[in-house]
């Protein structure tokens, strides 16, 4: 014996809840912010690195570390 829940898809009754739809605009907006702000961070060029000398080697020789 199966028992079958009437069809309410349509109909809509003042004490019953409505699925949020909220969650499902929000979290790609916060996925996309996420994205350009990271992607932004990246494109910025390091001043730490960009500002460090260049090392040389003590007896003038080649600026490469070769081990």
């Amino acid at each position: 014996m199966t028992n079958h829940a009437p069809d309410a898809a349509g109909s809509h009754k003042p004490g019953e809840r409505l699925p949020a739809v909220w969650p499902w605009l929000l979290i790609p907006l916060v996925a996309l912010a996420l994205f350009f702000a990271l992607r932004s961070v990246r494109s910025v060029p390091d001043a730490a690195a960009s500002a460090a000398p260049a090392v040389s080697s003590p007896d003038g020789g080649p600026t490469t570390n070769v081990r």
